[in-house]
């Protein structure tokens, strides 16, 4: 008998230990968690100052749940398979969350249907999960941390500490992921990785470095937006985009942008509009094609009203179809670097370049000012060569008259050896009674006596 209890005290402590584990949060008193019936069983979570809480798989009572609300934690952590339990669910809401960890497979949702391996557009009729998540510091996204029947996702006033690859990947029944007014502080690679979604909005994005592939074969069947964004730099292939019917960037400041920084292979329109860009490497925009076999006679790829820092000559190599209106670059209108950069270019009469404090176009600037007459340095040039051959000119006309003219009106002027006088003999048939007489004088100082 002694022995059957030495037995059943392991068994307690650890059957204690599992119930302790799994313990419903919803009885915790310091998470404040209350119930609220009606149409749905919605569950309402506001921690007290410094509590933190962990979802696993077992904490919330997955029969009938529709929707959770969590606010004001200290630090609340998303344990793997946290919600996948929980069929009925249908919104999950995360607001003023000082700290958010999302471990690996902790946001899995599949609801009612099995998990598909193939790609399942947005379909209304089919149940799927909304995460919203705002006011909140996330500390990580784990990869594959978000995967399933996800319809839509929202980070807003975010600050994301890092993002994980493979975070964000085979979801299905995608409408729309939205990342706004957020700090995204550190993303690897392939971090957005290929799934499918109607509609995907970065607005007021701010990242130092996006790099390659960090949005990998994602595939947007409506509209992509970038707006309101400040990258550093955007790597190549940092947005690899399929299929959209608008891929926009409007209002957006990019310091550094590498080759093809853009690969979007587009079925409809693409703009991009008042941007700014700082460096911008050969075909930055080159990636970008329009899918001939989709798209409509409407399509347009257009570049309007965005102002450039530093250019290459290739840096807006881009389709021959592309439209270029009110072109803007940041320096100094110089010739010989705009003949060297945007010559002969697509853009060339659209774009618009610093002098004197303001924007001229540059077609004006270089008829008025780069002519061969307009140069400063040219004219410079010009001026001494003229000044050279007038010099030259004068001297050999100088020289002429003196050597030749006057030699031949006077003689050479030369007194033979012995100080013998040269005399001029006339012609003897012209002459004949001519006589000559020399006389020799010797004359003195006169003096007068007054």
């Amino acid at each position: 008998m002694i022995l059957q209890n030495e037995y059943l005290v392991p068994f307690f402590l650890v059957s204690l230990l599992n119930a302790v584990l799994s313990q419903d949060v919803t009885e915790i008193k310091k998470y404040g968690c209350r119930w609220y019936g009606g149409s749905s069983a919605r569950l309402v979570c506001d921690c007290q100052e410094g509590t933190e809480m962990t979802i696993g798989a077992k904490s919330i009572p997955a029969f009938d749940t529709t929707e959770v609300q969590i606010s004001r934690c200290k630090v609340l952590r998303f344990e793997e398979n946290s919600v996948m339990e929980m069929k009925n669910l249908r919104t999950l809401n995360l607001t003023d969350i000082a700290s958010i960890v999302f471990d690996t497979r902790s946001l899995n949702w599949y609801g009612f249907r099995e998990e598909n391996a193939q790609d399942e557009r947005f379909d209304v009729t089919v149940p799927s999960l909304r995460i919203y998540i705002y006011n909140s510091n996330v500390s990580l996204i784990s990869s594959h941390a978000f995967a399933g029947r996800i319809n839509e996702i929202v980070f807003d006033g975010a600050i994301i500490e890092k993002i994980q690859p493979f975070a964000f990947s085979n979801l299905l029944q995608t409408e729309r992921i939205t990342i706004r007014n957020s700090e995204i502080k550190d993303i690897e690679v392939q971090a957005f990785k290929r799934f499918s979604t109607e509609y995907l909005d970065l607005d007021g994005v701010t990242a130092p470095l996006v790099p390659s592939r960090a949005f990998a074969n994602v595939t947007v069947y409506q509209n992509m937006t970038l707006a309101h964004c400040v990258f550093d730099t955007v790597r190549p292939g940092g947005f690899v985009i399929n299929d959209p019917k608008a891929f926009q960037v409007t209002n957006s400041n990019i310091s550094q942008l590498n080759g093809e920084a853009f690969k979007v292979s587009s079925r409809g329109t693409v703009i991009f509009r008042g941007n700014f860009f700082g460096e911008v490497h050969d075909g930055a925009f080159g990636g970008i094609k329009l899918r001939r076999d989709f798209s409509s006679g409407d399509s347009l790829f257009i570049f309007d009203s965005n102002t450039f820092s530093k250019l290459t000559r290739y840096s807006l190599t881009v389709e021959p179809s592309a439209r270029f209106r009110n072109m803007y670059m940041s320096q100094p209108c110089e010739c010989a670097d705009l003949d060297r950069k945007i010559k002969e270019n697509a853009f060339f009469g659209d774009m618009n370049c610093l002098h004197e404090n303001q924007y001229v176009a540059v077609k004006e600037f270089r008829a008025g000012m780069c002519s061969v007459v307009n140069n400063y340095y040219i004219t410079i040039i010009i001026v001494c060569v003229v000044a050279v051959a007038l010099v030259v000119v004068l001297t050999v006309l100088v020289l002429y008259y003196k050597h030749v003219y006057r030699s031949r009106k006077y003689g050479k002027g030369e007194r033979g050896k012995g100080g013998n006088l040269s005399l001029i003999v006339p012609d003897g048939r012209t002459y004949r009674e001519t006589e000559l007489h020399v006389i020799v004088e010797k004359t003195d100082l006169l003096t007068t006596d007054l």
